[in-house]
């Protein structure tokens, strides 16, 4: 068991030092705002794809926090997980200080653009983008209805859809830990509010119409369909 819940933190740890990498380089480096929104979207779904056998694929703490709620995942695995992403988060962010700057860094960490948003609205901007997130999450991976191949481009596709609808206000994390590396190497929390409490907020929500609205009940006991096959060899940890 133990070497399952180090090679799933590894998996997850690996994953989001990738997709904090590659934002990081194509946003805070390069500038560029619509390659960014495409490079964190298509990160994540080949991540999914390739990771989401070993570990499920969360590397996000919101996504791992609604796995734990749904009781597909333990408290203890919960948080090897969640210190595996923040790790991995700040060594993302770590290695592009290295190879290029501090600045880069702090131009790619979410902020909020306070002449569009307060504070307020920020975490509620970025708890509404990720209940949609989570919600896609739960309707592709744990859901046993949906196609097994469509989980990657789905997730990957959310993510795309909101990064560009938030980038201009707050960022776009949709990920306390897309906000979390950047921040403990560039030291900017202006806006930890909106990318911590924000993904939280909102994954639980998710959690919430999901497993009591939206999925189909087999008895009055179980919230979600049961059981539920993982994909392929274990999608779900």
């Amino acid at each position: 068991m133990a070497d399952a819940w180090l090679r799933n933190a590894i998996a997850e740890a690996v994953g989001t030092m990738a997709l904090v990498f590659v934002t990081l380089m194509a946003l805070g480096v390069s500038g560029m705002a619509t390659p960014s929104i495409l490079a964190y979207g298509f990160i994540v779904a080949a991540l999914v794809a390739s990771l989401g056998h070993v570990s499920g694929g969360h590397f996000n703490p919101a996504i791992t926090l609604a796995m734990l709620l749904a009781r597909k995942i333990d408290p203890l695995g919960a948080a090897v997980y969640w210190v595996g992403q923040f790790a991995g988060a700040a060594v993302g962010a770590l290695v592009v200080m290295l190879a290029v700057d501090e600045e880069g860094v702090a131009a790619g960490t979410p902020a909020i653009n306070e002449n569009l948003v307060n504070v307020g609205g920020a975490i509620t901007l970025e708890a509404v983008a990720t209940f949609i997130l989570v919600l896609v999450f739960f309707g592709t991976v744990v859901d046993e209805r949906a196609p097994l191949s469509v989980y990657p481009f789905a997730i990957g596709g959310v993510i795309i859809a909101g990064n560009a609808a938030l980038l201009p206000t707050t960022g776009g994390a949709l990920n306390p830990a897309r906000g979390f590396g950047p921040a403990v190497v560039s030291g900017e929390w202006d806006a930890v509010a909106a990318w911590l409490a924000g993904p939280l907020i909102g994954a639980v929500l998710a959690w919430a119409v999901y497993a009591f609205v939206i999925a189909e009940r087999q008895s009055s006991k179980n919230t979600f369909p049961q059981p539920v096959p993982p994909p392929g060899p274990s999608l779900l940890p």
